[in-house]
């Protein structure tokens, strides 16, 4: 009999940040709302796009960052807002009316000044209310943006960074949001079930719909023996008298497919078939 040992009872290797289910259309959503946000600030050709993401990665030198709390009712995320140096540089020269005519501004690693910090801090501002629309669309639930100083993570220690490209007038820089990793999955888990319930009520009505749809039945009654010479002289209005009578087999055809097999009988006034043998 072989021993118990400690090994056995290892947890199981903690999944790639990359690889966590709804993440990708997360990324895709936040990309979404960080350009719609930009142009809704100051109209310009934004593009942004996710760039990676990554786990426990510091802050840029330069990098100036807003933190923002999102809430639900069932629970909060605490996200750092971060736009690089680059980006940065970007923001404030689209706010001056910059067009892309002129050479590129390059702000070096100089403080910003208390007119750029109050421009940056309106973008992101902006930024911030879009984003509560995108995370409510890939996390399936409202968000609303809370009112005040919210709680800081600990950049470094159980962090995912998601990072996006941004392109605007020949800038290029980086907008990160940092999110706790375990807020993070808990919202996907959230998310996931909530999509999985979805789907098993959307399946449910579609089969009752599918259950109280009309399909058409062709009762063929057998084959009639009439000379060519009665074939030719058909006209509208004919009686062909029928030989089946009731007890005679037919046949139930539904789009084409025969079905069933039956009896011919009645029900009162009207015509009936019995079900005897299903054919498909």
């Amino acid at each position: 009999m072989k021993s118990l040992d400690a090994s056995l009872f290892r947890n199981a290797p903690r999944a790639a940040l990359a690889e966590l289910p709804g993440l990708a259309k997360l990324t895709a959503g936040i990309a979404l709302g960080l350009n719609s946000g930009l142009t809704a600030w100051r109209p310009a050709p934004w593009r942004v796009a996710p760039d990676g993401v990554k786990e426990d990665a510091a802050t840029g030198a330069g990098a100036e960052g807003r933190l923002v709390r999102f809430e639900s009712e069932r629970g909060s995320l605490t996200a750092l807002l971060l736009l690089d140096r680059p980006a940065t540089s970007a923001v404030i020269e689209v706010a001056m009316g910059g067009t892309g005519a002129e050479p590129a501004f390059e702000m070096s690693g100089r403080p910003l000044s208390k007119i750029e910090h109050g421009v940056l801090r309106l973008a992101q501002a902006t930024l911030a209310r879009q984003l509560t629309e995108s995370l409510g669309d890939a996390l399936m639930r409202p968000f609303s943006l809370f009112d005040g100083e919210p709680p800081g993570i600990e950049v470094g220690t159980g962090v995912a960074q998601l990072r996006f490209m941004l392109n605007v007038f020949g800038y290029s820089g980086e907008i990160s949001l940092f999110f706790s990793r375990a807020e993070l999955e808990r919202e996907l888990d959230m998310a996931g079930a909530g999509a999985a319930a979805a789907g098993a009520m959307q399946q449910r009505m579609l089969q009752q719909e599918v259950g109280r749809s009309m399909v058409s039945l062709e009762v063929t009654l057998g084959p009639e023996m009439l000379t060519l010479d009665a074939i030719a002289g058909l006209r509208p209005g004919k009686l062909i008298a029928l030989t089946a009578t009731a007890g005679s087999p037919v046949t139930l055809w539904s789009g084409g497919v025969a079905a069933y097999e039956a009896t011919l009988g009645r029900t009162g006034d009207r015509y009936a078939v019995t079900i005897t043998t299903a054919l498909a």
